[in-house]
Formats: C-alpha cells, structure tokens, sequence
C-alpha cells in the first residue's frame, strides 16, 4: 500500500512561501525603489518598511477577494439567486498576525473557542475566513455547513493537506489522518472489529470499572480525588486490552514511567492545537524543528515493540501453518494480520486510542462535574439505576438500554461539553457553494474556494439556542425525553459528538457501553459528588467580575447567548484535540447507604 508523505519539513517550505509573498516581497520592492530613486529612508526606514509590508498585504487581500469573487460568479452561474462571500476577519496589523495572538491567548486563558463567538457575532455570521498571511482559513459554527461537509457533499471534502502536516508526528498514517483509499483501507479492516459482539463485552469493562471504584472507596470521606485522572487510567486500561490485548495498568500507580506516555499524550495534542491556531504559518513559530517529535517518540517508543512482537508472532504461527481466529484475536492481532507494515500497525492504532481513551475520559469526567452541580439529576438517575438492577445487580446490554434517563444524561454531556470540540476538514481541488445557512444569522449560500482547510465546531452548534432553544446552556437531560427532542430527530446534524456521514465514529456503540455500565457501577456505590473548589483551578474569568468581550457591534457579557454557559461554569474547561479539565476534576464522595 503506498504511503503518503507529509511532515514538518513540507510544511515549513509552504509557510516559508507564504512569507515571503506577504512580508519579503513588499519588503525588497521598497528597496529597489529607494534604490532606484537614490532616496535614503534614514530614521523612516522601519516605519516605512512596515507601512509597505501592511499596504503590499492589503493589497493582496483585495486580489484575493477579487478572485473569489470572480470564481464565485463563475460557479453560480444558472443558479437562482446570488451566491455571496464568506466574511474575513480584519485584523489590524500586515497579515492579521494580530489574530493569531489573540487566538492562542483564549485558548491558554479563555473559555472554549470564546474568540471565534466573538468573530461571529461581530460579522453576523456561521462562517467567517481568518485570513492569516494571505492563507485562508474557514471556520464555521454552522449546522447545514457541516451537514454538507460531512454528509451530502462530502465527496467535495477531504481531511487535507493542512491537518495531515500538523498531526503527521502523532496520526501519522492513521484512520483519523488520511483519505481516499487508505483511508478505505483502514475503515475496511477496521469494521469488522467492531461489531456490536466486540464492543459490548461488559466482562473486559467491569473489570476495570471495579478497580477504579474501588480506589476511589479507599479515599477517605473528606478527602478530594481527581475524577479526571482515574477516568484517563480506566479508559486507557480498557483501551489497551481491548486493542492491544497487553494491559498498560495505570491504575496500579506504579512507577515504571508511563507517565512519560500519558504526558507526552498530553503535550503533543497541546502542541497540535497550537498549530492549528496558527494555520499554515505554523512550521515559522517552530524554527529550530518540529516540537511534537520528542512527545511522538515516547509514543511510538511504547506502541512499537507490541506491534513487533504481534508481526513476529504471526510469522511464527504462519511457519507452523497456523491462523488465529479473526474472532479470537486482539485488535492489534486482527491488524498484523492485515497489514505487514510496522508503521500502518502503530499509527492506526494510537489514532484508535487517541479515540477510545480521551473521549471516553472527557464524557465520565464532565458527567460527574455536572452530578457535582445538580444533586437533583444524579439522585434521578440514581434511582432508575438501584430500581433496575439493586445495589449490585449487572446489567445486561437490554438492561442498559432500559435505563433512558442515564442515556439522557449522556446525552447532554455530550452535547454541552462535545468532547470532539472541533475537527478539520478541506475542499478538494475545485470550489463549492455552501447551502444556506441555519437559522442563527440566515444567510444565503456562500462561495468556498478550492483546497481550504474549514474548522467545524460541534460543541458551539450543539450549545447554540437558535438551534437548541433558549434554554441550550442549561443541563437538562429531559430535552432528550420530552417534546424538545422533535428538534434533533427533525434536523440530526445539531448533535454530532460522533461525527456523520461515511466517516463517523465507528467506536460509537463503544463508548456508550463502556459509559454507561462505568455510570451505573458509580451510581450504585456511591450517592454523593462534591465539587472540592478549594482543590480546583479556578476559571480565570471568576477573578474578574467585569470580565466582558467587546466588538465592533458592541459589547456581549455573561447574558449574550454564546456566553451564558461561561458565566455558571465552576471549572475551567480546556480544549487540545480532545476536552478536559484544567487541573483535573476534584472532587469529594459519599458512599451509598
């Protein structure tokens, strides 16, 4: 199978060329001027050249939305109705490097993605282009966008250069990196491991749920835990069982060093994120190599020797003309069988993890925040879960299906707090007409040009009240039991936490079985969360009572609908490739009576 290359060096080249169109091109245009025309700058030599540089890129700028322009009406042609353009963010210094500062600090110190509601309501629009150095970049909030993205025009839409480059240390050639044939490669041999008979085997999840609970039992009643970290340990346990057959005991506490692993983990989504802020201009804020190397080494350096010993045992087993059941074998079994390839092994199956761990660590641990904030929803769910099964009954996967008001918790979890924040997508070698926008701002179709990188953001479609209801911030699992949930069987685009269309999450059934036995393990042990605020990072928003965002429309505080989950959140939410919380989830348990 071919392989495809992208990497740091790529990358930089790119960047380096967008540069040098923007910056150095202005730049040696004043100097042979003043050359030409024997004038000496003297003490105006920078304010000159900045003055040049700021005119050349606004310039570009005007080219740029000439030719889209131009484009647009060429692709509209025999269309009803006009095609309009997609707004660009004005920033205020050459190149708008202004927004990206702006950017990085909301990420580092904000609320979750804070800076692009503000772009939005500013420009009264879902979508809007963060033109970066003359680099568009797309980002859209926007429900029949990402429809079309991911489902009736996804033909027109790949994962594309610009993330496969960014995440190419980490995926590299994973299912969550790359497209058209491998990606059916990957999505092909991997299916079949996931079967419901695969993915419900509550004997594998029990196992580990009970040894979590029973850490969190040995803690003394007054004494905080960080939820957040035993999640990460449970689900990676799990994780690496079920995919590798090799289990990577966290939740033993030993000291052998795998908390080099779980941090580079950490580090290298940071670092992904970062980049992604940055657009294409990312490589020239790494100028001494690509940073998310030594973090993607740990990786590799833990995943590699299993995917070696898999591939050695199966040439063994193949001398002695044997064949492992496809049924009886291990994911990373049911890969090395697939594929000969060390690298194809290793990297579909960190993307896999990325996928069963971080995600399933992100749904346990804000579901318990929100029990630590309504003490009314885990007593309801609670008591559904004592009045099926009884203080210690196990629940089959029919019992768990019963239990709708622990599903609708679930639920809302996912919808207020999505771990998938955002994802990247980008249109093919041709431009495309967006659909209509919803009803938010109600704008017309609109005009993306070829090969642009389009950042969706399922978490702030699923918490936005034209979509949702005024009542959107609020955690409400009842929405998903009464008449509002007309509102996502009418449009399902409004709930994506797992994607849609051909590249949906195939750990879906997954995830919502490790949860929710995970859930009713919980709730059958225990009666009581407490958020331990003396223990837990503050938002930094809370130091700051007067804390308001302003635009050129106005200023929006904690009552602008975009910002009233903000104004109640007692944790600080943080956001790389996947939700967490900052400084882990503190908190205080009572055991049931």
């Amino acid at each position: 199978m071919a392989r495809e290359d992208f990497s740091y060096e790529s990358a930089r080249l790119r960047a380096l060329g967008n540069l040098t169109k923007t910056v150095i091109v202005p730049a040696l245009v004043l100097a042979s001027l003043a050359k030409a025309t024997k004038i000496k700058l003297g003490y105006y030599t920078i304010p000159c050249y900045g003055l040049c540089i700021f005119l050349g890129s606004y310039l570009q700028g005007l080219y740029r939305g000439f030719r889209l322009g131009r484009d647009s009406e060429r692709l509209a042609r025999g269309r009803e109705g006009s095609v309009g353009s997609i707004p660009v963010v004005r920033g205020k210094l050459p190149g708008n490097i202004d927004l990206i500062i702006r950017a990085l600090a909301n990420q580092r110190s904000g609320y979750v993605h804070d800076i692009f509601l503000e772009w939005f309501e500013e420009y009264q629009s879902t979508i809007i282009n963060v033109r970066l150095l003359g680099i568009d970049k797309f980002i859209t909030m926007d429900s029949e966008h990402v429809k079309f993205l991911l489902v009736t025009g996804h033909r027109n839409f790949f994962r594309g250069d610009t993330q496969k480059e960014l995440l190419e240390t980490f995926l590299g050639t994973g299912i969550l990196n790359r497209d058209d044939e491998m990606w059916k490669a990957h999505r092909t041999t991997t299916r079949p491991f996931f079967i419901n008979d695969r993915t419900s085997d509550l004997g594998l999840f029990d196992k580990y749920i009970n040894r979590t609970l029973n850490h969190i039992s040995n803690v003394g009643p007054n004494r905080p835990i960080d939820f957040e970290d035993l999640a990460a340990r449970f689900t990676i346990d799990t994780a690496s069982e079920f995919l590798f057959g090799h289990n990577l005991d966290t939740l033993s506490y030993r000291a052998d060093g795998f908390d080099s692993f779980v941090d580079a983990f950490a580090k290298i989504q940071q670092v992904s994120l970062e980049r992604s802020i940055r657009g294409g201009l990312w490589p020239l804020f790494e100028p001494f190599g690509d940073r998310s190397k030594k973090y993607g080494d740990v990786i590799k350096g833990w995943v590699t020797p299993l995917v070696e010993r898999a591939l050695e045992h199966k040439r063994k087993m193949s001398e002695k003309g044997h064949q492992i059941q496809d049924d009886q074998s291990t994911f990373l079994e049911h890969l090395a069988y697939s594929f000969d390839d060390v690298t194809i092994i290793r990297d579909q199956l960190i993307n896999l993890l990325l996928a069963a761990r971080d995600t399933t660590t992100a749904l346990l641990t804000y579901t318990v925040y929100m029990f630590t904030q309504h003490p009314e929803i885990l007593a309801r769910a609670r008591k559904e879960v004592v009045e099926a099964l009884g203080p210690d009954g196990t629940p089959t996967l029919e019992g768990i299906r019963k239990l709708k008001y622990l599903r609708a918790v679930l639920n809302e979890t996912l919808r207020l707090f999505c771990p998938l924040h955002g994802s990247i997508r980008q249109s093919r070698d041709h431009g495309v007409i967006l659909p209509p926008s919803d009803a938010t701002y109600q704008r017309g179709p609109m005009y993306l040009p070829p090969n642009s990188p389009v950042f969706t953001l399922p978490i702030l479609i699923q918490r936005n009240e034209a979509l949702w209801g005024p009542d959107a911030h609020i955690y409400d699992p009842d929405r998903w039991l009464d008449e509002r949930l007309q509102r996502v069987t009418s449009n399902p685009a409004i709930f994506i936490p797992f994607g849609a269309g051909p590249r949906n999450c195939l750990g879906q059934n997954y995830a919502y079985n490790e949860a929710s036995l995970f859930m009713i393990r919980l709730l059958q042990r225990f009666e009581g969360f407490t958020l331990a605020e003396d223990k837990q990072l503050p938002p930094p928003w809370k130091m700051n009572s007067q804390h308001t965002h302003h635009s050129k429309r106005g200023m929006f505080g904690p009552g602008w609908p975009g910002t009233k989950r903000k104004a109640v959140e007692k944790i600080w939410p943080g956001h790389n490739i996947v939700l967490f919380v900052k400084g882990g989830l503190w908190v205080r348990v009572k055991k049931a009576e």
